[in-house]
């Protein structure tokens, strides 16, 4: 039996024509101006970007979006068709703890050679057994691999998994051959499928990609030079944009938008972000182990009253364990309201009459108007008894062994991208030893999470991701949040309709 792989829910989306003023041009401009994009070379700030060139040293949506211009998995996600579409393979079949996949042929790398099933086993291998890799966990239920000839590999699971293809949408392909030659500079030269070829790439400056013109997939890329910075700044890129340094920008900060109707050099389109935002609790840090206080600060976060006056109701308050357009969503569901006095009387039941102090961690600039949301928590939590102290880290820091994926974060506000069903970010941050995020167990919870992994029948799985929902609701290792309008702004001699799930895809761009 075939599992469904369909993305439900239905995605709205806002398009207009937005403008802005003259503004003053920030000191991160790259040289060079000018008012339209070109064929030659089109130039993007980004409020992510990468920070190395090893293509599994990282877990992040944006990323993906970027590498995936250079190398390719072997699945993706056709958001009109709500359903996952071959990519480099060509079909797969679903046996149990079985996954058979046939790969295209006549698929090359940038240097010449034949795409094979050897590729994959040396790509997936080296995503589970990498020092640096960040994606290991991914795989972690991936327990063989068996090449049966050039273009078919069976990938076996531990158990039978349905959502497998979530994993490998974000997979990529890199040469067993570019790596063989390079060794351990092999990360020097990413060598992957995609509709473009690396060319530099400069930590905290530019990364240059260059058009494949023998491209072997579809539509092929117009743009000849494509150019990623890494500018973390709202008012810079929103400046960068006006001035017409820089052709595309991602994160458009809310308030902007009406601003920004008044000019016609600029195109602003928002689309429904696949991004969960929540506030991470580590029931390994004290006072977080005790359940009452993780209800606590459910109780004491007014997530309406911040979509509303924050993002000028640009977003989606989540109700339950995920977002109304996921796979698995409870329609049923109700989060905690806010009510601070209910928050005062459950830290007095937790032994905390006077209150309590905590620490709140963020990557300042790494989300839209992280600093006024913080701020906003800080506020709304101290009617709620928390005395919070908030602290910003770099977001290699922040997120890093050090961090969030060292386990050393107690309490945190994250976002987990490319989110299409309840399965992903709740098998990741909430199932025993899935990663080192929250330090969170429950046996119960576990259970449920390997039945839904099972069950191949698309309302038996929902009832039972209902079911862990309503579990986490009542343990409380997180106080979910919200999703929020993904806005970009562009040159108007773009055409181009963006994604939900932050990818970029430049190849899908026409400059007119």
């Amino acid at each position: 039996m075939k599992p469904d792989t369909r993305i439900r829910g239905s995605l709205w989306k806002r398009t207009g024509t937005l403008v802005a003023g003259a503004a003053l041009l920030l000191g991160v401009l790259v040289a060079g101006s000018a008012m339209a994009a070109s064929k030659d070379r089109v130039v993007i700030y980004h409020a992510g970007g990468i920070d190395s060139l090893h293509p599994y040293n990282h877990s992040l949506s944006p990323a993906y979006g970027i590498w995936e211009h250079i190398m390719e998995p072997l699945v993706q996600v056709d958001q009109k068709a709500n359903k996952y579409v071959p990519k480099l393979a060509e079909s797969w079949e679903f046996k149990g703890k079985e996954w058979v996949f046939k790969l295209k042929k006549g698929i090359k790398f940038h240097d010449g050679s034949p795409l094979t099933a050897h590729d994959v086993e040396f790509s997936f291998n080296r995503i589970k057994t990498d020092k640096k890799s960040l994606q290991r966990r991914q795989l972690r239920e991936l327990t063989e691999m068996r090449v049966v000839d050039d273009h078919t590999i069976v990938l076996v699971t531990d158990t039978p998994n349905v959502v497998f293809l979530d994993k490998l949408q974000s997979r990529f392909v890199m040469s067993k051959a570019a790596a063989e030659k390079h060794g351990e500079d092999v990360d020097k030269h990413p060598i992957g499928t995609g509709p473009y070829k690396f060319k530099s790439f400069k930590r905290d400056g530019d990364l240059v990609l260059e058009r494949n013109d023998d491209y072997w997939g579809s539509p092929k890329p117009q743009v000849k030079t494509m150019v990623w910075r890494k500018v973390t700044e709202e008012a810079a890129r929103v400046a960068a944009l006006e001035a017409g340094q820089v052709d595309v920008i991602n994160a458009v900060p809310p308030h902007e938008v009406e601003r920004l109707k008044q000019n016609p050099r600029i195109t602003i389109k928002s689309v429904p972000g696949s991004r969960i935002y929540f506030l991470a609790i580590n029931p390994g840090f004290k006072p977080w182990d005790n359940k009452l206080v993780r209800q606590a600060a459910n109780y004491s976060i007014d997530a309406d009253s911040i979509v509303k006056n924050i993002f000028d109701g640009l977003g989606f308050v989540v109700q339950g364990a995920g977002a109304k357009t996921y796979i698995g969503h409870d329609p049923n569901a109700k989060r905690y309201p806010y009510d601070p006095k209910k928050s005062r009387e459950l830290l007095a039941k937790a032994g905390y009459p006077d209150g309590v102090s905590v620490k709140l961690y963020y990557s300042q600039g790494r989300y839209p108007k992280d600093s006024e949301v913080l701020q906003a928590f800080a506020a709304q939590m101290k009617k709620g008894g928390f005395n919070v102290e908030l602290i910003s880290q770099e977001w290699v820091v922040f997120w890093g062994r050090s961090g969030v994926n060292g386990g050393k974060m107690p309490f945190y506000y994250i976002g987990r991208g490319s989110v299409i069903d309840v399965h992903t970010h709740v098998e990741q941050y909430f199932k025993t030893g899935a990663s080192p995020r929250i330090d969170y167990s429950n046996p119960a919870l576990d259970k449920l999470i390997e039945a839904e992994m099972a069950e191949a029948d698309p309302e038996k799985r929902a009832k039972i991701l209902h079911e862990i929902g309503r579990i986490l609701k009542e343990d409380s290792p997180w106080v979910p949040l919200w999703n929020l309008a993904d806005i970009y702004g562009f040159a108007s001699n773009i055409e181009w309709d963006p994604r939900s799930d932050e990818r970029i895809r430049t190849w899908e761009m026409a400059v007119k």
